[in-house]
This record gives structure tokens, C-alpha cells and sequence, in this order.
């Protein structure tokens, strides 16, 4: 049975937020419609769900997917790409030469992770899927939201799919979400994680790594 190596892409891959700074690439070339941001804003601010909040893309309702897709390579080239550490292209290039599969699973924009995984030329991914109706996004997602215990579901759903053996296998992430994640795995590895995943990681014994400084 093949292992395989499972990246998060926000604070481990990059040092940053990937779907912030698209965000803010859409906004300042006016891509992005008043309206939605509008609606956007009045729901985080009436939502007491933040994980529902964050889930939420209405902001991108009614734009062109292709002209999306184009902005956001766009974007990987000019403001994500030299986010990526260094310690990311190293470690991936181990796994690769030690045979296991490399997977990029993030919570981000479906459309963003494509970016990085055809530059970092991984085996696999998830993201985020957004809904396309006629050619337009809706803001709805499809299927699971790529986010805490739906990580796991999806490393579960990669296990049937391609047999990999969990044992063998290395996980990375940087947020106490990732947690479920990481206890799939036979390595888990906390990065730069925050004060509970830090914790979760030293009560465990789980190898701690600083890809973007500390």
C-alpha cells in the first residue's frame, strides 16, 4: 500500500491566507460588484456562525467562472507564488522520492489550490467548489465544506479511493481545526500552529515545524 504526504495550504504551504489575498486582488481591480460586498458584509455581521460565515462566497455571486478561474491565475503569479516556503518544496520533494503521494487538501477556494497544485505539480487535491450555473458562480459551495472534521471525512473518502495507508503517511497544518486531520496519520506534523494546536501537538508528541519563521 502507497503513503502519502497531505499539505493544508493557509499557514503551512503559505505564510498567508490564499482566498484574503484574492480577495483583496479582487477588489482593488473592481471585480468584485458593490452589491455583493454589500450582502457579504451585512451576513458576517448578522451571522453568530463563524465557520458558517467564513463558508460563505456570495461575494462572488454571478461572476464569470472562466474569467474567475483566469483572475485567479492571475493572482497566484503576481501575489501567492513567492509565499510558498521554501521548507513546503523540500519536504514535498522527499515524499516524492520516498514514493508517496502528495495531496494538497485546504479549505481555500477550489480554483486558488488548482493554482498551486499544477506549480507544485502534487498528485492530488481539494478545495472549496463552488457552484457554476450557465457559466456563472452562485456563491453556494458543492459538496463538503473542506474545513475541521470534513478534512478527516475527506483524507477517509482519499483512503478508499486509493488505498493509502494512513500509518505510513504524513499530514501538515497549521490551525487547531487541523487537529482531526492530523490524528489520521502515522506523522503528524503541527506548523507554525496556533497556541491550541501547539498544544494538542506537545500533549501528543507530535513534531512541531516552523516553515515561515517563528
Amino acid at each position: 500500500m502507497r503513503s502519502c504526504a497531505i499539505f493544508d495550504l493557509d499557514g503551512t504551504i503559505i505564510d498567508n491566507s490564499s482566498e484574503k489575498v484574492f480577495f483583496k486582488y479582487l477588489i482593488e481591480h473592481g471585480e468584485i460588484p458593490i452589491r455583493n460586498i454589500v450582502e457579504w458584509m451585512a451576513y458576517l455581521i448578522k451571522g453568530r456562525d463563524l465557520r458558517a460565515a467564513k463558508a460563505n462566497k456570495a461575494y462572488l455571486r454571478g461572476l464569470n467562472d472562466q474569467h474567475l478561474q483566469n483572475l485567479a491565475q492571475i493572482c497566484f503569479t503576481d501575489g501567492l507564488v513567492h509565499r510558498i516556503s521554501p521548507r513546503a518544496h523540500e519536504l514535498m520533494a522527499f515524499h516524492r522520492a520516498e514514493g508517496r503521494a502528495v495531496i494538497i487538501l485546504s479549505g481555500s477556494l477550489e480554483i486558488l489550490v488548482r493554482t498551486f497544485h499544477s506549480h507544485l505539480k502534487t498528485d492530488l487535491m481539494i478545495g472549496y467548489k463552488l457552484e457554476v450555473i450557465d457559466g456563472c458562480v452562485t456563491g453556494r459551495r458543492v459538496g463538503l465544506n473542506p474545513y475541521g472534521e470534513n478534512k478527516a471525512n475527506f483524507v477517509r473518502q482519499l483512503v478508499e479511493e486509493h488505498n493509502f495507508d494512513l500509518s505510513r503517511s504524513y499530514a501538515y497544518g497549521n490551525h487547531y481545526s487541523d487537529a482531526h486531520k492530523l490524528r489520521l496519520v502515522g506523522q503528524p506534523v503541527a506548523v507554525n500552529p496556533d497556541r491550541k494546536l501547539r498544544e494538542i501537538a506537545i500533549a501528543n508528541g507530535w513534531k512541531i515545524e516552523w516553515f515561515h519563521g517563528e
